[in-house]
């Protein structure tokens, strides 16, 4: 053999640098040709045999894998090895070529597109291998999903690839079981949305009626009645109240289970919002004869910053739980600090009874859903068994946990932790007063409330000395008057038996005691001996239980410091009727179809001197808005014609063009929703559809007034009033908001460059359905546009498209003249916010 030959065989098996190996070898041999021959093709059989070592193990491993490697001459056209590739196919060996041609027909077209940019990036040196899923056709006529991943394993002198080798992998099955779980992911999305919109329907016709209900027996309890009346409309009352705390807790699993339970961070007082919670239901508790007592540790922050709806929900259900089942003794609530950090504080909260107790072997169960402790307190007790387990999610979103310790027949304590952040400006600014130099009798016959007492009363730098014989306790306030060293104050638990209790109050003024007199009552002895002790002449009383603000101020006002009669410490007695300035008539504009909703709210209005009107449905209430002036709206959201939500986007167009003709001090009206959907969501369409305010049905008297006091209270239109013209008449596009909405800077991105390139075409399908007079197609059109700008919070313009819409499908003819005139205001508007979408397009920049 001639060394040209024998370099030339080499250079085919290992390129150009084997030849020049080659030709250096022959050099150093010095023309020993057999010598070197004989080594050259020892080392070829060496080489054979390692081959087909590898190639043998590359086909136990894909045997084993069900995956199959080819070896692509990309020289010859021909796969060399690695035929495994058509078994996967379902093809034999004799059915198809071995060549590339051959296996690329089989490749859907698409995928054969993608194949190869992957496979001309690879070799271009862009990755170290490459990758792509291909369908390729199987005999049978079917698809098959194979993943394929490669590399180049040769080039030639030039740097071209020579030869690729190629991994096949059949994931047909792993792909079909994928596109059913996307179908049954898209089921069950819609399975959601239907439950959602079946439970937010359901709400609105449960909680309509039982706002008559409710709503209509508070009116008749405010009349006069004889005992019998009363007890049968409070046995009503209750009875709604309680199926509406039902239909709440379904509501708030429901939505706790599809993840749609959102919480807000406000700064509010902690110790308020307990007091709140448990004195609402330290009613039934004194009902029952049971002490109630809430103590806050000092060092709890005064104000923090959370979800108070959501703490209040957690102490409300345990405390009523705490309530419901216990017939005897004395209800707690107390709040510690479990850590505390430099941003956060943990809180630790206990609601502690005296009740039937929860056996061991059904304490973990009480926290699941539908569970009580056993069937039996599900029939005496009654309740849907979801509270504890709403409290359990509630508290681990708040970032804490919930466990209880009880013993059967000895009561219970529910035990639960939530992480706060500390609204620490306001806490630097607490100021405790201070009574230094005050020393005070306490008449208490409870040890743990005379120590609560004690302890804040010591707190604000009074002596304090606790008796709980009422013989002793008048023993000593002889001799102390004796001595001429009298108390300064004394402070007495109604419920103490004489002398003390209510006795003690009646026989004060005769005792001749030169100190004041502070008496401690519950909520039904409040109601029974209030008047008694006001015609008494008792200087202060407390309701239990009671508040370190509570009792700082009673102090204050036997110290002088503030006026008795300016305590509020009566939350109890049905509002007084409302005394305004009658000069100044209050216009207000009732939008309600419920028959019993309407005759509710016109006697809660008349009831404060209102002069209202009514509308039916969102269409009346247009043309109600249209003839005259109000100084609020209550707008119901679900009525049939026009609902609220379009009814209030209606009035704020007007509004928008009245402030053009008017000038710069138009105040727009306050518009309050009155909505039974209680589903995440429905107060940020209401204030996005341009109300103020929110009340849900049904609707409390308190929070009604209180709505429509924060509409009232100032003439000159609030801040946020201000703040809602601006948005209604000033040109912009917050696009900072729509990518908060869509969470996708890319895709708002994508989606207003579509928008921008349609553009035009908006605008003249516009002008096209103007000039043709295609009411039909110019409401859609509008409606499209209206859609779009809303994507991107264009709202200036959106709400001109909104008009737009409503003027094209009046039921009583288009006024076609006012439509050109909208549409070209509209056009004006949209030419000065297309730069600022098409800089956006362009660099992706948030302004």
């Amino acid at each position: 053999m001639k060394s040209p030959l024998l370099a030339s065989k080499l250079c085919e098996i290992f390129g150009k640098d084997g030849e020049i190996t080659v030709r250096r070898m022959l050099a150093a041999a010095a023309g020993d040709y057999p010598a070197l021959v004989k080594g050259v093709s020892d080392f070829i059989d060496a080489a054979d045999q390692l081959v087909q070592r590898f190639s043998s193990l590359h086909q136990v491993q894909a045997d084993l894998s069900g995956d199959a490697f080819s070896d692509w001459n990309l020289k010859t056209g021909r796969i060399d090895s690695g035929k495994q590739w058509k078994t996967l196919l379902d093809y034999a060996d004799a059915d198809l070529e071995d060549s590339i041609h051959a296996w690329r027909l089989l490749v859907q077209p698409d995928d054969l597109q993608a194949f190869n940019a992957a496979v001309v990036a690879h070799a271009r040196g862009e990755s170290r291998f490459f990758q792509a899923e291909c369908r390729l056709k199987s005999k049978t006529g079917s698809w098959k999903s194979l993943f394929l991943k490669g590399m180049v394993a040769a080039r030639d002198a030039a740097g071209e690839p020579v030869r690729l080798l190629l991994l096949h992998r059949d994931i047909t099955e792993f792909r079909a079981s994928a596109v059913e779980a996307e179908s049954a992911r898209v089921s069950a999305e819609a399975a959601s949305r239907a439950r959602s919109f079946f439970i937010a329907n359901m709400s609105h016709e449960i909680r309509t009626p039982m706002n008559g209900i409710i709503g209509m027996t508070d009116l008749a309890l405010d009349t006069q009645l004889d005992a019998e009346q009363r007890h049968y409309l409070k046995t009503v009352k209750s009875s709604a109240e309680s199926l509406l705390s039902i239909v709440n807790d379904v509501l708030d699993f429901s939505k706790i289970e599809a993840g749609k339970l959102r919480f807000e961070k406000i700064p509010f007082s902690l110790s308020s919002l307990v007091f709140e919670a448990v004195r609402n239901q330290a009613v039934e508790a004194h009902k029952k004869g049971l002490e109630v007592i809430v103590s806050l540790s000092p060092d709890v922050p005064a104000r923090i910053v959370g979800d108070p709806t959501r703490v209040r929900q957690v102490i409300s259900n345990l405390m009523g739980n705490a309530v419901k089942f216990t017939e005897q003794g004395t209800l707690s609530v107390t709040v510690s600090v479990e850590e505390r950090g430099a941003d956060f504080v943990l809180l630790r909260f206990a609601v502690r009874d005296t009740g039937i107790g929860i056996p061991v072997s059904r304490q973990g169960a009480v926290f699941e859903a539908f569970s009580q402790a056993d069937d039996s307190t599900t029939r005496r007790y009654g309740g849907t068994g979801l509270g504890l387990s709403i409290c359990t999610h509630l508290v681990q979103l708040m970032g804490g946990k919930i466990w209880l310790d009880s013993a059967e027949g000895q009561g219970s304590c529910f035990y639960f932790t939530a992480r706060f952040s500390v609204d620490s400006a306001v806490e630097d600014e607490v100021k405790e007063s201070r009574f230094d130099g005050q020393r005070l009798l306490l008449l208490e016959g409870h040890p743990a409330l005379a120590e609560q007492l004690a302890m804040l009363l010591t707190d604000c730098g009074v002596q304090v000395t606790v008796i709980a014989d009422p013989q002793e306790a008048l023993a000593v306030l002889k001799k102390t008057q004796t001595l001429g060293f009298p108390y300064s104050i004394v402070m007495a638990d109604a419920h103490m038996p004489p002398p003390a209790g209510i006795v003690l109050a009646e026989s004060w003024k005769s005792l001749g005691y030169p100190g004041k007199l502070i008496m401690l009552l519950d909520t039904e002895q409040q109601r029974q001996h209030l008047k008694r002790l006001r015609e008494l002449g008792v200087d202060a009383h407390l309701v239990k239980p009671v508040a370190r603000e509570d009792l700082i101020e009673a102090l204050q006002s036997l110290d002088g410091q503030r006026e008795a009669e300016d305590l509020l410490l009566d939350s109890f007695v049905f509002p007084e009727q409302f005394s305004g300035n009658e000069s100044e008539q209050v216009e207000v504009l009732l939008v309600e179809d419920n028959p019993v909703n309407q005759e509710l709210a016109q006697r809660l209005l008349i009831k404060r001197g209102y002069s209202m009107t009514l509308a039916n449905n969102g269409a009346e209430a247009v043309e109600c808005f249209e003839k005259a002036h109000f100084d609020l709206i209550l707008m119901d959201v679900q009525m049939p014609v026009m609902d609220g939500i379009e009814a209030a986007e209606s009035i704020r167009s007007r509004e928008m063009r009245r402030s053009w003709v008017v000038s710069q001090e138009f105040r727009p009206v306050y518009i309050i929703a009155m909505t039974a959907n209680a589903m995440d969501g429905d107060r940020e369409r209401c204030l996005q559809a341009g109300m103020n305010d929110y009340v849900a049905k049904p609707i409390k008297p308190s929070e009604l007034y209180a709505a429509i006091d924060r509409g009232l209270s100032d003439g000159q239109g609030s801040e946020d009033d201000a703040s809602a013209l601006r948005t209604l008449t000033e040109t912009s596009l917050d696009l900072r908001a729509a990518m908060r909405d869509l969470g996708d800077q890319d895709l708002l991105q994508t989606m207003a460059g579509m928008l921008v390139s349609e553009w035009d075409q908006h605008l003249s399908r516009i002008q096209s359905d103007l000039t043709e007079k295609n009411a039909e197609k110019l409401c859609m059109d509008a409606h499209t546009i209206k859609s779009l700008l809303a994507i991107f919070h264009g709202e200036k313009a959106r709400r001109m498209a909104l008009e737009l819409e409503h003027a094209a499908k009046q039921a009583e003819g288009v006024d076609w003249g006012h439509c050109v005139q909208l549409a070209a205001t509209l056009a004006e508007e949209m030419a000065q916010l297309k730069p600022e979408m098409e800089h956006f397009v362009r660099d992706g920049s948030l302004r």
